[in-house]
């Protein structure tokens, strides 16, 4: 004889979690929205980056590359990226983003 008491609380738990997991993420929690927040905020600093004499010309590569700093777990990383620009496979800048508050930090 099958237990239906096993199956309701199961399907209990699935109504309340459902939403959470997948509900749209909270505003500016998208990856890309930090790449936004350094050109925002860091105008001057990337063009030292670059060689302005080539900028019209060149082919040299450029790349963004996003992550957070580190898994979720007790801090809430939901907003918190280290957003890196690459020049030709060069790490050239290296930021940490807040995109809840549309900040960049320069990291060495």
């Amino acid at each position: 004889m099958s237990h239906p008491s096993f199956g309701v609380p199961l399907l209990l738990f699935l109504a309340i979690s459902a939403p959470c997991v997948f509900a749209d993420p909270p505003p500016g929690s998208f990856p890309p929205n930090a790449v936004q927040v350094v050109l925002a905020t860091r105008q001057d600093q990337l063009r030292e980056l670059d060689d302005p004499e080539s900028w019209w010309h060149d082919t040299k590569e450029r790349t963004w590359s996003v992550k957070r700093p580190f898994d979720p777990g007790v801090l809430d990383t939901t907003h918190m990226f280290l957003v890196s620009y690459k020049i030709d496979g060069t790490i050239v800048a290296t930021w940490q983003v807040d995109t809840r508050e549309g900040t960049a930090i320069e990291l060495p």
